[in-house]
């Protein structure tokens, strides 16, 4: 591997294409770690290098006049012997196509935290001049805790610039506008389309445009898609207005700016939720839903399709698989297992598959898994839909749909695991310093995460071996939770 590029010394591969990589890199002068977005020309052939390099420019110059929390900030431009590049902010974060799951909706609180950060970030860089022009969930970076960065503005629009010709169409099919395939000019009201389309996969687990290019261009120019809570009947109306206007065939129907959208998206969640705005439990869900992907533990067998097709860890273990569960899982939960991820996915977003798994290791039927389960879903609306779910699952699996959780919680269950279900606070407390201590040691496995962890764990038990038992089972692995307990037991 390259050893360093002009004044940066590279540390690692980021990522890689057909034109360049991307570098984990470290600027010594000042001691900061950056992104190094790269294109090598002779991997090109001269007019492609030419085009590419004036693009890469612009990227530059684009990003380099955005100082905002959401957008990815560009530190440097420069040419060295062969190699063209751009220093950058370092995120330490995943793509959002990474968590969306077919034909599963988003955590609704994540989609909108998601899309309002998103938002506010459009508005800035359009008040600045510049239109990214392909906005789409391979260029939204989200971090540990949640925070959303913009990034690739390689084929923006900078007002007055002539190094995007009009009538290039430039951009991704699937999330493009009608003047984008055109050949028209284009304005910010080109993102706010392009986000309009990223909100409506993120509410409904689909994209409102599907198929070839061609089919895709068709539907963009001339269909209106299916209404967002058709496809999720459980979603308020009041989204299909929000997202009709941001998908406007026609410019001047859309919204004027990305804060007027951010604004009607706000007031169509208040809509929903009865006048309750985002609360601190909705902000514990939405980082929850932007935690990475997990690693599946063992890898597929080689005559495996996800191994036959080249598909991607995530891929290979995606909702509705059992590759969560051991070898060793019983009959009843391999068979129930795949239709229980995907509901408990619908109330609390992908990390549905870690807590499946580490709950079902010591379940002993379906419902007594069930009962482990609810304490993770906060509200009790989504607590009664996570178990009418279960009993229609258990009901098209042909068992029986009298569940054993009502004997329990009828009498059979004690106190503190009432209280643990109804998200209720114990008689005994757990000290701020043991609960600190306890974060700082489940972070060092899990990063940001685990504050949400904690506080959770805390509202479930008051005993100190419990609570340290509860975070623990959210490491995967035998030998971190093992490392993990001995640690904080020393504590």
């Amino acid at each position: 591997m390259i050893e360093k590029i002009g004044k940066y010394r590279i540390d690692g591969v980021l990522g890689s294409g057909a034109m360049g990589v991307v570098y984990k890199a470290y600027d010594a002068n000042i001691a900061r770690v950056v992104a190094l977005k790269t294109i090598r020309s002779e991997l090109l052939d001269g007019l492609q290098e030419s085009e590419l390099v004036a693009r890469f420019r612009n990227e530059a110059q684009a990003s380099g006049r955005l100082v905002h929390p959401n957008i990815v900030a560009v530190y440097d431009f420069g040419e060295v012997e062969d190699t063209t590049y751009i220093a950058m902010e370092f995120v330490d974060g995943t793509a959002l196509n990474a968590f969306l799951v077919p034909n599963v909706p988003m955590d609704l609180s994540a989609c909108v935290t998601c899309m309002t950060q998103l938002l506010r970030a459009l508005d800035y860089a359009h008040a600045r001049g510049v239109v990214h022009r392909d906005i789409k969930p391979a260029n939204v970076l989200i971090t540990g805790d949640a925070q959303v960065k913009i990034t690739d503005f390689g084929i923006a629009k900078i007002e007055s610039s002539t190094l995007t010709q009009i009538g290039a169409v430039i951009g991704t099919p699937s999330y493009m506008s009608p003047e984008q395939f055109r050949g028209e000019s284009v304005d910010g009201r080109s993102d706010i389309f392009a986000a309009g389309i990223v909100l409506y996969q993120m509410l409904t687990g689909v994209r409102p445009f599907t198929g070839a290019a061609s089919a895709v261009m068709h539907q963009i120019i001339n269909e209106a898609p299916v209404n967002p809570s058709e496809r999720q009947p459980g979603l308020h109306p009041a989204f299909d207005a929000v997202l009709h206007k941001a998908m406007a065939k026609r410019v001047e129907d859309r919204y004027p700016s990305a804060a007027a959208f951010m604004d009607a998206l706000t007031a169509a969640h208040l809509q929903h939720t009865g006048g309750t705005p985002i609360t601190e439990e909705d902000n514990e869900r939405t980082v929850l839903a932007f935690q990475k992907p997990v690693r599946p533990t063992s890898p597929p067998r080689q005559d495996s399709p996800a191994s036959q097709s080249g598909s991607s860890p995530a891929a290979a273990s995606a909702p509705g698989s059992s590759g969560a569960l051991t070898a060793s899982a019983p009959p009843w939960l391999v068979e129930v297992a795949p239709e229980l991820q995907v509901a408990l996915s619908m109330q609390i977003g992908p990390m549905a598959r870690l807590l499946l798994k580490n709950a079902a290791r010591d379940a002993t039927d379906v419902d007594d898994l069930v009962t482990r389960l609810l304490p993770h879903i906060s509200s009790e609306q989504g607590q009664a839909q996570f178990q009418d779910s279960v009993k229609a699952i258990k009901k098209k699996l042909g068992w029986s749909t009298l569940s054993t959780m009502g004997a329990r919680m009828s009498g059979n269950t004690p106190a503190t695991q009432l209280s643990q279900m109804s998200g209720s606070p114990t008689l005994l407390q757990l000290s701020p310093e043991l609960m600190d201590a306890a974060q700082h040691a489940l972070a060092a496995y899990i990063g940001p995460i685990a504050k949400v962890m904690v506080k959770r764990a805390s509202k479930l038990t008051g005993s100190r071996a419990e609570f340290y038992r509860l975070l623990a089972e959210n490491l995967p692995d035998d030998a971190d939770r093992a490392r993990f307990l001995k640690e904080v037991k020393a504590t």
